[in-house]
């Protein structure tokens, strides 16, 4: 599945029954509209077009930057851009879906840090959250049935990077 499959199936599965099915005061938690007020509108958020006729590949995608008379929108799973020039959008809250919004290299070490986890770890050892900054990958280890860190390790990560060369960091730290 690709990246945009992936997020565009999230956010059928989580976002359109947390819509439906929240009292009608908390459904802005899930989906907030911006229809006449583009000054909310932030770099990095998750946005679907409200009035656009034809779909696209850019109906649902992530604000890229802002401009005077645009928004730029980012294709999810790619770097294509588009201008929206007369569009209104809603914000989907990127906190209802989690970790499935990673993509490409990122998506794919979140992916190998789970295994390593579950192979290289004690088993009251279990994976709490996971960050990039830059080419630098930090994970955080809990307690099972607790949320309070109880390690963290940071390393440098690229396609190349191994379930076994996550898990020897793991390890270590896992006393």
């Amino acid at each position: 599945m690709s990246d945009k499959e992936r997020i565009l199936m999230a956010i059928i599965t989580r976002i359109i029954p947390g819509v439906l099915y929240a009292p009608f005061e908390e459904r802005e938690e899930y989906i907030k509209s911006y229809m006449f007020s583009r000054s909310e509108l932030k770099t990095g958020d998750l946005v679907f077009a409200n009035t656009s006729l034809k779909v696209n590949d850019f109906l649902v995608g992530f604000i890229d930057h802002l401009e005077k008379d645009c928004v730029v929108i980012r294709e999810i799973g790619s770097n294509r851009l588009c201008n929206y020039y007369n569009e209104s959008f809603s914000v989907i809250n990127k906190e209802k879906l989690g970790y499935e919004l990673l993509e490409g290299v990122q998506y794919k070490t979140y992916q190998k840090a789970l295994k390593a986890f579950g192979n290289y770890t004690q088993y009251w050892t279990r994976f709490k959250s996971i960050s990039f900054e830059g080419n630098m990958c930090s994970l955080q280890a809990r307690k099972a049935f607790k949320n309070d860190t109880l390690f963290e390790v940071t390393f440098p990560y690229n396609s190349k990077t191994t379930i076994a060369s996550i898990g020897r960091l793991l390890k270590e730290k896992d006393l």
